[in-house]
């Protein structure tokens, strides 16, 4: 039998395999639009060079005694058409194992990523090697200053275990302390009866949106938080509502603790919102931009890092079976009745890629939901277009129409799309 290669996972990604049901994966979907129609014996090509320069997302998952490993897959990746149901639950026996499911439809690129693999950031520069791949297959040539290609040095640390790379030993109880939440208000709406999310997509300029935020002082980032938030409030400020409204914002940690890993390192930070505070834009922008300065400070940071790696660090747990771990991970999280947070906003910032922009029209980011995070936003930039993608499990759009209905009183011109996923279920 030949003999295969195998890597570790990171330590926040090891969370992800022990807490899988039937019902529920931790993926999230990237995504490109090509101005022209995708054409998928092509799309194959590209991927399959694409993971000659990506080893490890070539790999299935695996465990041992104590803890689960990425071990290197023989197979061929599956690339098909898209069937329209949005970040449906792997299917790993079809998908030969992988990690990661490649669908196209019309002219778009879907790539469906596992959480335990990599996070936004490593998750992103495999699609663009897929995309730059894909062209050249068809002798189209782009620029490579802005992707990792075949000819590109591997750096030293692309698959390290940053958060290992940054412990410092730290109080647990302080450490726990940190990193637990408090209950937070969780949009009371029906939701869908059967797998697939709804989504509705926002597509806005991205220097007036620049403008606009910076004309309140702040990012893009705290500004669209803000204003979620904001909207929620208001939609349901009529009900008696006790709980904060919280959005849990991932920090990219590569921007302040140097790394070039491709797998996972990111934080949540947390906005909160009491409901007895006034319910105005501009107080919901101040409130959750001081949780976000203080939460980005570099030593908050480290005992969060820290934390993170203690499955590594404590010998308790390093060497506790991983039927056990999954046990405690998944009654952890059953015997908590109520949300921690009431959207997960993340923003993947702007992307580099075809400088001419003769070939791509844009990307998007679309965040997966659950039974107690029905409702997520995923933000990402590219030129002059920024998509701002909410996918739920609500039945009802509400909160998005008047979501957008802010935007455009606010002075920025708004394109919607859909999926029209409220149509498809059975009432």
């Amino acid at each position: 039998m030949e003999k295969t290669k195998w890597y570790r996972m990171d330590n926040s990604a090891m969370i992800y395999p022990m807490v899988i049901t039937q019902n529920t994966q931790s993926i999230f979907r990237l995504g490109v639009a090509l101005k022209e129609p995708v054409d998928g014996n092509f799309l194959r090509i590209g991927l399959s060079t694409a993971l000659e320069r990506f080893p490890y997302f070539k790999v299935e998952l695996k465990h041992g005694l104590f803890r689960y490993f990425l071990d290197e897959n023989l197979h061929y990746p599956i690339v098909e058409k898209a069937d329209g149901n949005l970040l449906e639950i792997f299917n790993f026996k079809h998908n030969r194992h992988y990690l990661f499911r490649l669908t196209y439809y019309e002219n778009k690129i879907f790539l469906d990523l596992f959480h335990g693999l990599c996070d936004g950031s490593g998750g992103i520069e495999f699609l663009k090697t897929i995309v730059y791949y894909y062209l050249k297959a068809q002798n189209i040539f782009i620029s490579r200053d802005n992707v990792i290609t075949l000819s590109t040095p591997i750096k030293k640390g692309e698959m390290e275990d940053a958060f290992l790379k940054y412990y410092k030993k730290i109080n647990i109880i302080e450490g726990t302390k940190k990193m637990a939440g408090g209950s937070a208000f969780r949009i009371p709406s029906k939701q869908f009866s059967s797998q697939g999310l709804g989504l509705i997509q926002f597509m806005v300029n991205t220097q007036k949106l620049l403008d606009l935020a910076r004309s309140y002082k702040t990012t893009i980032t705290v500004f669209l938080s803000a204003l979620a938030m904001y909207t929620i409030a208001n939609r349901y400020k009529d009900i008696n509502n006790k709980d904060d409204y919280v959005a849990f914002i991932p920090i990219n940690l590569r921007k302040i603790f140097p790394s070039n890993t491709l797998g996972n390192f990111t934080l949540f930070a947390k906005g909160k919102v009491s409901p007895k505070n006034q319910l105005s834009l501009e107080n919901f922008i101040k409130i959750i931009q001081k949780d976000l300065k203080a939460q980005t400070d570099k030593r908050e940071l480290e005992t969060k890092i820290s934390f993170t790696s203690l499955m590594d660090k404590l010998y308790l747990l390093r060497f506790m079976p991983i039927f056990v771990k999954s046990f405690i991970s998944k009654v952890g999280r059953d015997i908590s009745p109520k949300s921690k947070q009431t959207m997960i906003i993340s923003n993947l910032g702007k992307i580099d890629f075809d400088n001419d922009g003769d070939f791509v029209d844009y990307f998007f980011f679309h965040q997966n939901c659950g039974k107690n995070s029905p409702l997520n936003m995923g933000i990402v930039s590219y030129k002059d277009k920024t998509v701002i993608s909410f996918s739920r499990k609500l039945i009802e759009t509400e909160i998005e129409r008047e979501f957008a209905q802010n935007l455009v009183s606010l002075g920025l011109e708004v394109t919607v799309s859909s999926n029209f996923r409220e149509e498809c279920d059975v009432l």
